[in-house]
């Protein structure tokens, strides 16, 4: 959590640095872009391999990128934003060596944005949310390609540098032809030079695809996961049941997931209202189900913890707040008898 508030920080102290440089509709697509990133990063939620049970109706899921394999992918990450950043920024300014090598590792961000966005699309948890932010992100990627190459003049200048090689390389990449030709070209090689230097730090040559394949409930997963763990604990209506028993009025023990449950009236019209979700809309039904199991027993779980010596505060205070949903649950549940 101290990681996305710094993120957050970040991120509105470089977009007010913005406005002094660019224009309004690339500050909207950067903020765009950052909303997109910060919910990438919060609908992933608590991941864990492939090999581990896991409760899917808490934030635990299963990584979709291979932890033992992911450090690839979070160079190729970093590179492409600095990329993105320079060629947004300073493409002018830039001698054509790092323009072609720009552009390169922009190609590069490209296919695996396109891998990521196959990779997530395949997801058996409907978590589809998470493709945003790298579809969004080829997009930018592709868009600042396009506008470089087409904003460079046909011959492009270049300071001169001691090394007198440097300037035969710029020299020679100096027209625009050229220049895209040798960042195409640079792809391979510079692709091959990153895994062998990765590979000096313990990282194996195929480590792109594994970490795709060395996963489970995605696109390219090859794997299976274990059964999943029982789900232990109740929801908010359930917790708001045991509160204090003058004001929750329980009416009578109930069995859920095999555990027995207090029943009150709260809890009896939250189940008819959504059963009654689920008979006009079950697809409605289902989104809401899928995130209410999602976030609704982790919220739960914290609202059973006791408050020095009142145990009852956290329970009668989820009530209170149900409260004026209960009556739209039961003003809508009535309506549907009638």
């Amino acid at each position: 959590m101290i990681e996305l508030l710094f993120l957050v920080v970040f991120a509105i102290c470089f977009i007010l640095l913005l406005r002094k440089f660019v224009p309004i509709w690339q500050i909207i697509i950067a903020e765009f872009y950052f909303v997109t990133f910060l919910l990438f990063l919060l609908f992933s939620g608590e991941e864990h391999p492939y090999y581990e049970a896991i409760d899917p109706a808490g934030l635990e899921s299963y990584e979709f990128v291979a932890s033992k394999h992911r450090l690839i992918y979070m160079i190729f990450f970093v590179l492409y934003h600095i990329s993105l950043l320079l060629l947004w920024f300073r493409k002018s300014a830039l001698p054509p060596l790092i323009l072609a090598l720009g552009l390169c590792v922009l190609y590069i961000g490209l296919f695996f944005n396109g891998i990521l966005i196959l990779q997530l699309l395949g997801s058996q948890e409907g978590n589809e949310i998470l493709v945003c932010f790298p579809i969004f992100s080829l997009l930018v990627g592709l868009s600042i390609i396009i506008r470089t190459l087409y904003d460079l003049p046909k011959n492009l200048s270049f300071s001169p540098y001691k090394h007198q090689w440097l300037n035969k390389i710029n020299e020679k990449l100096s027209t625009k032809s050229a220049l895209f030709c040798s960042s195409v070209i640079a792809i391979l090689p510079v692709f091959v030079l990153i895994t062998l230097i990765l590979m000096l730090f313990g990282d194996d040559y195929d480590a792109v695809s594994k970490a795709l394949t060395e996963t489970t409930t995605w696109g390219f997963s090859q794997h299976d996961h274990p059964p999943h763990l029982p789900h232990q604990g109740h929801y908010l209506c359930t917790v708001a049941a045991c509160g204090s028993p003058q004001l929750v009025k329980p009416l009578r023990w109930g069995i859920r997931g095999k555990q027995r449950i207090i029943v009150n009236r709260q809890l009896q019209i939250a189940n008819a209202f959504e059963e009654l979700i689920a008979d006009l809309s079950p697809t409605l039904h289902r989104f809401i189900r899928k995130n209410y199991d999602r976030y609704g027993y982790n919220l739960s779980k914290k609202n059973q913890k006791p408050l020095g010596f009142q145990p009852h505060l956290y329970t009668d205070e989820t009530f209170r707040m149900g409260i004026p949903a209960l009556f739209i649950y039961l003003l809508l549940t009535t309506r549907r008898e009638d």
